[in-house]
């Protein structure tokens, strides 16, 4: 999604910067910065950020505010933790910006559409797994990773344009097949972020917070 001040209300644009600022503020309280004091860790999540930054403009789409491109949202969550996340992708939506690919008025709501919506589906669904389900390695792979990514991009999409549709920016009708493309990108989501975090927590799974070999492999 990329949103500009000609899409949505202003109202809806100073009220969503007002909203993204409270989450920020609760990611940088949250956030365990300590891990920071180690150079390694520091690289690894700036190297997220800047990564997450050139993917974000690899877009496909023909109706404005409708853009689609892969969110990868799930992966970082995973790796550092949702605060880290929060923080993570706001550089990448601000690398964005300062590039022209997106507005300043939009960038908070773009933010919590690209970003703060599929942070709390990917966290929820790995809460939801962790205490509900066997703790399992194929089970974090498929259910929290893919399964996971999947319902983050579908509710991003789906917030997104019912934003769109309830700003009056188009009728349902003048989105032709544009829904479907919702249907077509979930599954290189779910596939991209499911390979990424199998390769990570193989081979650097210090890498990776949510996943302990204790808990999903050892006694298995």
């Amino acid at each position: 999604m990329n949103f500009t001040a000609q899409l949505l209300p202003a109202s809806w644009l100073w009220g969503a910067h007002g909203l993204y600022a409270i989450v920020v503020l609760w990611a940088i309280k949250q956030a365990a910065w300590q891990h920071l004091k180690n150079a390694q860790d520091t690289h690894i999540l700036l190297g997220a950020c800047l990564a997450m930054t050139l993917i974000w403009q690899l877009t496909a789409g023909v109706t404005a505010g409708l853009e689609f491109h892969l969110l990868l949202v799930t992966t970082v969550t995973l790796m550092f933790g949702w605060p880290f996340a929060v923080l993570c992708t706001g550089l990448a939506q601000l690398g964005l910006t300062l590039s022209g690919y997106a507005e300043w008025m939009g960038f908070s709501i773009n933010a919590l559409c690209n970003a703060i919506i599929p942070i709390g589906v990917s966290y929820l669904v790995y809460w939801l797994t962790f205490y509900g389900l066997p703790r399992h390695f194929f089970i974090y792979i498929y259910v929290t990773t893919f399964a996971g990514s999947a319902l983050a991009m579908l509710a991003s999409r789906l917030v997104g344009m019912g934003l769109l549709l309830m700003g009056e920016s188009y009728q349902f009708a003048d989105l032709g097949d544009e829904p479907l493309f919702i249907i077509v990108m979930l599954f290189p989501e779910a596939f991209i972020n499911g390979l990424l975090m199998t390769l990570l927590v193989a081979y650097r799974p210090q890498w990776v917070s949510s996943f302990s070999d204790k808990l999903y492999l050892h006694g298995k």
